[in-house]
């Protein structure tokens, strides 16, 4: 299968979108597909011109262009696409967008005036953002077109589907994580660098979106609520307002508790995740929350907020603890430390049984979505 995908984002950019997208890409290369990618992201910063590449069995077209702030858009995004395609001849276009993804939904109309089954998958939780997409569809009427519409969570396709009503189905897309790779021989407690305590982890960006700074007035209230020395933080991770959070440690007098080393490897993740026994995950408008899925996949306990898209692939007391606001969170953690044979129990069941975000899961999802999107070109 000739498989095209369009995205704003993609590497070298590290977010959710662009690594995603380019882990899907490879995923379908390795299964056999020819793999095309086209991005408005710079192969470096300050790079510009429409180029090619190559990134293992994948082609990667960039349209780069001077914007101001750098930010991966192109004014001239769905000229260059539709020039491409012809070349490229998909038997499938699969579009990626997040809030802000300019060229992908500017792009979406020559993708299907080119009569290309299209699938478009939203990754990003589009808060406010909805009544805007609603507006743009009484206007040029996007949710009539025939295109395959979907989500990474029920949580990202909830507006979509109430744009789109009954005129389309709106799947969901799961996010691929490579389960083998997040499997790592575990530490027990007492062997440990951080001592005997419930050692609690993170993986993130500080900003304000994952909500780090909360999540550290949580850990402040569980720690006291439990023994000394009971309690282990660690929040790898970094962003504007890593100062911030190492200011409130200080200032608390959290340096005992609480570990802030910044951004680490994934080598340095997974030999943290080794000696450890819980993630915490406290953002809401979380649209699936891969990193939560390769704690769970190493091992973890995961604690967050009921109202996210991990919560939807997670089960109150079995794999994870859910709390409907921060103090339920507080809570979790201190029933983690105190509360005989609960946490034991979610980390056994969480090494023995693993996530069902597997690639080969995944990808058998996807290659029934692109036969869905061909359907809807022929009617």
């Amino acid at each position: 299968m000739r498989i095209t995908h369009v995205t704003d984002c993609y590497l070298p950019l590290l977010g959710g979108i662009e690594t995603q997208v380019a882990r899907l890409a490879e995923q379908q290369a390795g299964a056999g597909h020819h793999v095309t990618v086209i991005c408005t992201t710079p192969e470096r910063p300050g790079a510009h011109g429409v180029t090619t590449g190559r990134i293992e069995d994948v082609t990667v077209h960039r349209l780069a262009a001077r914007v101001p702030g750098g930010y991966p858009v192109h004014p001239r995004a769905p000229h260059h696409v539709a020039r491409l395609l012809r070349g490229a001849r998909p038997d499938v276009v699969h579009l990626h967008m997040g809030v802000l993804t300019p060229s992908t939904q500017a792009s979406l109309r020559t993708v299907v005036r080119a009569g290309l089954p299209a699938v478009l998958t939203v990754h990003s939780v589009w808060g406010g953002a909805e009544k805007a997409f609603a507006a743009l569809d009484r206007v040029v009427r996007w949710s009539r077109w025939p295109v395959l519409w979907s989500a990474v969570s029920e949580l990202t396709a909830a507006p979509l589907r109430r744009i789109v009503g009954e005129r389309g189905d709106v799947a969901v897309l799961h996010n691929g994580l490579d389960l083998d790779a997040w499997r790592v021989p575990r530490t027990e407690r007492g062997d440990r660098m951080e001592g005997a305590a419930v050692h609690v982890v993170a993986a993130t960006r500080f900003a304000p979106r994952k909500r780090v700074l909360p999540l550290l007035e949580v850990v402040r209230a569980a720690a006291a609520r439990v023994p000394d020395g009971a309690l282990h933080v660690t929040l790898g991770g970094d962003g504007p307002q890593l100062a911030q959070a190492r200011r409130f440690v200080a200032e608390h007098g959290l340096a005992d508790v609480v570990a802030l080393p910044g951004r680490l490897t994934t080598t340095e993740l997974k030999r943290l995740y080794a000696r450890a026994d819980v993630f915490a995950a406290p953002a809401v408008e979380e649209a699936f929350g891969i990193a939560a899925l390769e704690g769970q996949a190493a091992g973890l306990a995961v604690v967050t907020r009921s109202q996210s898209g991990v919560a939807e692939r997670l089960t109150d007391g079995v794999d994870a603890l859910l709390a409907d606001d921060d103090a339920g969170l507080t809570e979790a953690l201190v029933r983690l430390a105190t509360e005989d044979g609960l946490l034991d129990r979610i980390v056994a069941r969480n090494r023995d049984v693993q996530p069902t975000a597997s690639w080969s899961t995944v990808l058998i999802d996807v290659e029934r979505a692109y036969a869905r999107a061909a359907t809807l070109t022929t009617r």
